[in-house]
């Protein structure tokens, strides 16, 4: 049993994620990633852990979020501290690999036990480059057996789109109608 649990003690099984973000610079990797593993569990009902490496940046887009935690719940992801030393892990049902971070080779190995294995997603940057349409959804086998494929965000329908909450459209039409909301949004930027 792992010490990062994928689900809520007593929780029913649902199908189960691990994302991996390795924070480079700014904030982008992580609110691409936290967006990501948020939409998965509030519209997709799966059970979803997002690794990261830099709580520090998690806990500026996430300010209710611990910085000393290992683990901790938010918005129903268990968020985890990605720790130097791998520790052993349930491997989930799914993996995806944000960025071309590299996966902990005891994660890897971890992944080849697994029966069946796990869907290996690399998530790559957004690009609208003409490329990347012949390259979404491509496998990259690696040289321990496993099957990663490539998953290019873009904006035409041979990529795999972007990442938008159901509800989306309808809160930012509410927001421009509500001129107070607005008013409170400028003055905690200081404008």
């Amino acid at each position: 049993m792992s010490v990062f649990a994928i689900q809520p003690q007593g929780a029913r099984m649902k199908a189960s994620w691990d994302i991996f973000c390795s924070v480079v610079d700014n904030y982008g990797d992580a609110g691409v990633t936290w967006r990501l593993a948020r939409q998965l569990v509030a519209e997709h009902g799966l059970q979803v852990r997002l690794w990261i490496d830099d709580l520090s940046a998690f806990v500026r887009l996430c300010p209710g979020a611990d910085l000393q935690a290992r683990q901790q719940w938010q918005e129903g992801v268990s968020v985890c501290q990605w720790p130097s030393e791998w520790v052993n892990t349930d491997i989930p049902d799914g993996v995806i690999e944000a960025f071309a971070c590299r996966l902990p080779t005891r994660y890897t190995e971890s992944m080849l036990q697994r029966s069946p294995r796990p869907l290996w997603l690399n998530l790559d940057y957004l690009s609208a480059e003409d490329w990347v349409s012949g390259c979404h959804g491509l496998p990259s086998p690696q040289s321990n057996g496993l099957k990663k494929f490539f998953f290019f965000p873009g904006f035409s329908e041979a990529t795999g789109g972007l990442l938008r909450e159901k509800n989306l459209i309808e809160q930012r039409q509410a927001f421009q109608q509500n001129s107070a909301a607005r008013q409170a949004f400028l003055s905690g930027l200081g404008i």
